[in-house]
Order: C-alpha cells, then structure tokens, then sequence
C-alpha cells in the first residue's frame, strides 16, 4: 500500500511540472498571437495638480506600472503590464489616480 501512495505522489508532483512546462509553452511564439489577443489593456491617468507626490501608488503597484521620478512624483512608466487592479487609485490619499479600461475596436469595426 506505501508503494501505491508513492505513486500518486509521484503522479501529483508530476502534474505540477507539466502546468509549468504549459506556461513556458505558452508564452512562446507560437501562442504570441493567441495570447495577446483578449488581454485588456488600461489608461492610468495622473492628475499632477492634485498629486502632493508621496509615492503610495508606486509602492502599491503590484506590477510596477507606476514608478516615482527623480523629483519624487509619480511617473507611469510600463502602462502595458497594468491589470486594472486599481491598487493605486484606491489608495491615492489625493484622488490623482484614474485607471480606467482602453476601449478596443471589435475585428468587424477594425475591417471597416
């Protein structure tokens, strides 16, 4: 019976190395396209006016979009890693923060 429990750890242990190896073959190129396809994208908008530069959204930023420039304020650096999480938003002590989604034309309105 210990030989049969071995087996499924064996089997279980094997299965997490096959849902790694999907997800390096997933960010391959040959699924680029797919991949890409029905990932939303997202505008972040920094209100400079209101902003008193504290650097809360940078340090919350979960995917690094936001970092803070040489004088201390906010600056989105990588807008395409962003999920639309809304971390930074939440969190803006000053309201400066909108991230809202980016409207994407439908494959019928991109032919025309």
């Amino acid at each position: 019976m210990s030989k049969n429990t071995t087996v499924g750890k064996k089997s279980g242990s094997g299965n997490s190395r096959a849902r790694t190896g999907s997800r390096k073959h997933e960010g391959g190129k040959e699924n680029e396209g797919k991949a890409n396809k029905g990932k939303r994208a997202f505008h972040i908008d920094i209100f400079k006016g209101w902003c008193k530069a504290c650097g809360i959204c940078a340090a919350f930023c979960p995917r690094e979009c936001i970092r803070l420039d040489e004088d201390g304020s906010p600056l989105v650096a990588q807008p395409e890693r962003c999920t639309g999480c809304g971390w930074c938003e939440l969190h803006c002590p000053d309201f400066a923060i909108s991230v809202k989604p980016l409207k994407h034309p439908s494959a019928e309105e991109a032919e025309l």
